[in-house]
């Protein structure tokens, strides 16, 4: 019992201070918004409200219940309630995995310390930090109720399945963790090193087929069975950062390649019978992630588990017995204090850089300044400053663009890429599109074109910061 507190209690407060550094995106401040409008109109959106460019166009808000609860969150205490909320979320998706790990308490909790920290990179306040709360509690279920023999516990999915998919499109990642596993143990099977038998992959099967079942039902009905897909089929995902392969030349990555390599290693060596399940879901995880960065965490998390299976160390209890029981309280002491003072410093220093990241990412000074002059619409506006436009100004302001690509869709976003980039003309654009005021960022191509056209009288330079520039048209349409 106190080695189980002890290390718990440390490892979720180290596990904490790891999680705690994320920090808005460009689509928190939409997410923030959406939940503002579903509050004050008491029903989800199913069309766009936000932009004049697909004002009444088709939208999935498969978030909904999610931005509601971010935007309560930040009413009751900004962005640190928020920032909080989402360090808990990733603690405790990382937690569950460090429980459900067969190994010692210390050694799962050090594997997903080392997991949560190769991780961190793709950590934000975004609603995916939900995901992978229900991914690991999936994987956590559906061992115990393999190892146990114990079918009856997969009902429960089915169950968190119907929450799961009012909260976000991820719900995807528990069908594929059902599907992973079911492979997983018929190759071990096959192998002769499972620990299952055909009969209990009929109760698995069927709390995946039941998984699927339950997902229609939700305010955007069978169309969120299709909508991942949709979405991960999008081209304009090549050029979106999060959706590209990680680039593991950067240094903020090494913790992530460190931890595939350790982790392949582990399973090599490792002392435990060898099945080759396991090498199959390491390896579907692991060219996930290498396809894309936001599937770095999902691996990270798996990572954990087969990490704290494999790795091999003097257990807890046999450290334990060795030690004198005041000894003991003193490490004890020691290591929770480590642990706390770790915990806050992090926590203080991502909370501080959190209350910062307004000012020093997002075009603050320009979207108050288009507020307080009431400057002309329609607004065309830099696709990262979208969401905190409509943050900041909706309803008075609609903007062009900003971070929901599902909606806008891959030729709408293609054209606006190339008038960003001025990669051709942009007058005809912004005359049938009666663009009166340009938000964006000074180094975008089209801000070189207007400030030429400046020269010609039909623009003028309104407003310049180092986060963004806003120009107006002299004779607004």
């Amino acid at each position: 019992g106190t080695n189980f507190s002890v290390s718990s209690g440390v490892g979720f407060l180290a596990l904490f201070g790891v999680c705690s550094g994320a920090i808005a995106s460009a689509d928190t401040w939409w997410h923030l918004a959406t939940g503002r409008w579903i509050v004050q109109h008491h029903a989800v959106p199913h069309t766009d409200p936000f932009s004049f460019a697909t004002a009444g166009k088709r939208w999935v808000a498969h978030e909904y219940l999610t931005d509601v609860l971010m935007f309560f969150l930040h009413r009751a205490g900004g962005f640190v309630a928020i920032a909080v909320a989402n360090a808990l979320l990733l603690t405790a998706a990382f937690a569950i995995v460090a429980h459900a790990a067969r190994s010692s308490r210390w050694i799962a909790y050090a594997a997903a310390w080392f997991a949560a920290l190769a991780a961190r990179p793709a950590f934000a306040l975004r609603p995916q930090s939900i995901s992978l709360v229900f991914g690991a509690t999936f994987l956590w279920i559906i061992r115990e109720a393999l190892r146990q023999h114990k079918p009856r516990w997969l009902i429960a999915l089915p169950c968190l399945m119907l929450l799961w998919v009012q909260l976000h499109a991820g719900y995807l990642l528990g069908i594929g963790f059902l599907g992973l596993l079911l492979l997983s143990e018929v190759l071990d099977w096959l192998f002769k090193r499972g620990e299952s038998t055909p009969r209990e992959w009929l109760p698995l099967a069927a709390a995946g087929i039941a998984c699927v079942a339950v997902v229609p039902m939700n305010p955007n009905g069978f169309t969120m069975l299709t909508f991942p897909f949709f979405v991960m089929r999008m081209k304009i995902n090549q050029t979106i950062l999060e959706w590209r392969s990680p680039n593991l030349h950067d240094p903020h990555l090494y913790p992530f390649v460190a931890l595939a390599v350790v982790t392949l290693l582990a399973l090599l060596v490792s002392r435990e019978r060898y099945r080759p399940g396991q090498f199959v879901v390491y390896a579907a995880l692991l060219a996930a992630a290498w396809a894309s960065a936001r599937n770095i965490p999902v691996f990270c998390l798996v990572a954990a588990l087969l990490l704290a299976e494999h790795l091999r160390l003097p257990s807890s209890e046999t450290i334990s017995r060795k030690l004198s029981l005041r000894l003991r309280t003193v490490v004890a002491a020691l290591v929770l204090g480590c642990a706390g003072y770790f915990c806050a410093h992090a926590a203080a220093s991502g909370l501080a850089f959190q209350a910062m990241a307004e000012k020093n990412l997002y075009p603050r000074g320009a979207v108050s300044f288009v507020a307080d002059h009431s400057l002309p619409a329609n607004l065309l506006n830099d696709y990262t400053f979208g969401g905190y436009m409509i943050w900041r100004l909706y309803p008075e302001y609609q903007v062009y663009v900003d971070g929901r690509a599902d909606l806008y869709g891959d030729e709408f976003l293609a054209q606006y890429v190339e008038i960003y980039n001025a990669e051709r003309d942009p007058q005809p654009f912004l005359d049938r599109n009666r663009i009166n005021t340009v938000v964006l960022s000074p180094s975008a191509g089209l801000t070189i074109i207007l400030r030429m056209l400046t020269v010609q009288g039909g623009w003028k330079l309104e407003y310049e910061d180092p986060r963004a520039v806003i120009f107006i048209r002299t004779h607004p349409q």
